[in-house]
């Protein structure tokens, strides 16, 4: 590879990596003060649960057009205009004064955040077929390290009553300062000149098995996102410093797994890393249904994260090689898979408030075990796989 050409890789490597990091950080700085926001708009469980939806609602059409859209205008327009309405809107849902306005933002944030998704982990995959070894579950890390760094800093801002709206301005600006830094680098072109079939994406063929993998992943990480603080303040009743510890356990574990992921893979392959991570979050969420304890609850949590932390990279790897584009690929395969945003916060809210909290972690966990716990032979014979195995 000539030098010139390597520090191009480079550079291109590093801007995704600021473009993980920067989406990372958005969605859970929002994510993270979910029980502040509850308390604010005086919300049950099962309207909490639904206004929730529509943020996942926003993302499930954001992706859904986003596949026709990456292969038209390709992938760096979609990562660089997602992240600048991200960046307008969300410090709005600081201001929201009743539910229906904060769903319509979430709407709108959803569609932002699934538009920037879709570009980077487009950008990703062809970032990762110029080094020709796997790199996509760094990119993940990254995410995971920015949405790390949002609990620890939404959690010291409850714990300093520091007002929603305050907190997410400043993460705006932050997020502006990463878009900026990683625009010039986002080089990789993938636009189709004349996209053939349908306009909208969806899975078919080999890209349907990776979407219900991605679903059940999906669903995983929404609850433990969006529930895990109502879980310890409710159920566990921790002060209001310590509600984000679920929260910050689980993405501190997928971020550990992301980043030493790769060299995983390589060594035991991709579907049994899928496989023994949807074991790991079964068992944890099977925890966290049962368990009064605060530490045992963490390290379930904690279990959760790693158990799924590498799932989605590693479907939207495989799926990135099997479509027109990468961006379809990985569009198709998210709109299913992130489906599980949309069905989850509301059904879990509803369950919890029929039969509790608990109930819906057990649940969760048979859904997981169930699609996850089997052959993943549309993994194990990807591409991506194949590449990996040799490097």
């Amino acid at each position: 590879m000539p030098p010139s050409l390597s520090a191009t890789h480079r550079r291109g490597r590093r801007a995704v990596t600021l473009a993980f990091l920067a989406n990372g950080l958005a969605v859970a700085s929002f994510l993270v003060r979910v029980p502040t926001v509850r308390d604010d708009l005086a919300l049950r469980e099962a309207t909490l649960g639904l206004v929730l939806s529509g943020l996942a609602v926003g993302v499930v059409l954001g992706l859904v057009l986003s596949g026709s859209l990456a292969a038209r205008h390709g992938s760096r327009r979609l990562t660089l205009t997602g992240a600048a309405i991200t960046i307008v809107l969300l410090p709005l849902a600081g201001l929201a004064p009743d539910p229906i306005t904060l769903v319509v933002l979430l709407v709108a944030i959803g569609m932002a955040g699934a538009t920037m998704d879709v570009g980077m982990n487009a950008q990703g995959v062809g970032v990762e077929r110029a080094y020709g070894r796997s790199i996509m579950l760094g990119f993940h890390g990254a995410w995971s390290v920015g949405a790390l760094l949002a609990a620890v800093i939404g959690s010291a801002a409850m714990g300093l009553e520091v007002s929603v709206i305050a907190h997410l301005a400043v993460i705006s600006v932050v997020l502006a300062g990463l878009t900026l830094a990683a625009a010039r680098d986002l080089r990789v072109e993938d636009r189709v000149a004349a996209p053939a079939g349908p306009r909208f994406a969806l899975p078919r063929g080999p890209l349907l098995p990776l979407a219900l993998i991605a679903f059940a992943a999906a669903l995983g990480e929404a609850t433990a996102s969006d529930w895990s603080g109502i879980h310890l303040a409710d159920q566990l009743e921790v002060p209001p410093g310590q509600v984000g510890w679920g929260f910050v356990a689980s993405t501190a574990a997928a971020t550990t797994i992301r980043l030493l992921g790769d060299r995983l893979v390589r060594r035991v392959g991709a579907a049994r890393v899928v496989v023994t991570g949807g074991a790991l979050a079964t068992v944890g969420y099977l925890t966290i249904a049962v368990s009064s304890s605060l530490p045992v609850t963490l390290l379930a949590f904690a279990a959760v994260g790693g158990g799924l932390g590498v799932t989605v990279p590693l479907v939207f790897a495989a799926a990135g090689t099997r479509a027109t584009s990468p961006g379809a690929g990985v569009a198709a395969v998210a709109s299913v898979g992130y489906l599980a945003f949309v069905v989850g916060p509301p059904l879990v809210g509803l369950v919890a408030d029929l039969a509790g909290l608990r109930t819906s972690f057990a649940l969760v966990a048979v859904t997981i075990g169930v699609i996850t716990l089997r052959r993943h032979p549309e993994l194990s014979s990807s591409s991506t796989q194949e590449r990996t195995t040799s490097a």
